[in-house]
């Protein structure tokens, strides 16, 4: 399947103090009703840091309930280590008879898969729970000459 996403520019989070929030972003209207995923990260020395990984029917509806009610993730956010926070939306761009929310469910697990192949730690508990198994070897040498005493994979 041939997915495409469109990344906008990173959005700054703004301290939200006035709005008895912690965070909030000036924007979002802009994405009301769009599709896609999104990135809460930190901009440090021009390097994008992810913290957390989403997906969304309405992006600037999901972001506006994280801002609102995800005091949890929003704190986590804050206290990460230095950097600008920045919020990088991403459109979905569905071809003909694409399911929306199949497909950026998709990818989200690709992006997070992704992130934490390349040694990212993410806030996101959910999605990055990945079941892992250890298999240990045994017997024929010739055989654990090519596997290993043990190796560990997930699924």
């Amino acid at each position: 399947m041939d997915l495409r996403i469109e990344w906008c520019d990173p959005i700054q989070l703004i301290d939200g103090d006035t709005d008895n929030l912690i965070y909030t972003v000036n924007g979002l209207d802009l994405f009301m009703g769009v599709p896609g995923v999104y990135i809460f990260a930190r901009k440090f020395n021009n390097k994008i840091y992810p913290l957390y990984i989403g997906k969304a029917e309405n992006i600037g509806l999901r972001a506006t309930q994280h801002l609102k009610n995800n005091i949890k993730l929003m704190t986590s956010i804050k206290k990460s280590a230095n950097g600008a926070r920045v919020f990088i939306p991403g459109k979905f761009k569905p071809k003909r008879g694409q399911n929306t929310k199949m497909c950026i469910k998709l990818v989200e697990w690709a992006l997070i898969d992704h992130a934490l192949t390349k040694g990212y730690e993410l806030l996101n508990v959910q999605g990055t729970k990945t079941p892992s198994h250890q298999v240990s070897f045994s017997g024929f040498l010739g055989a654990r000459n090519i596997t290993g005493v043990s190796l560990s994979f997930k699924t």
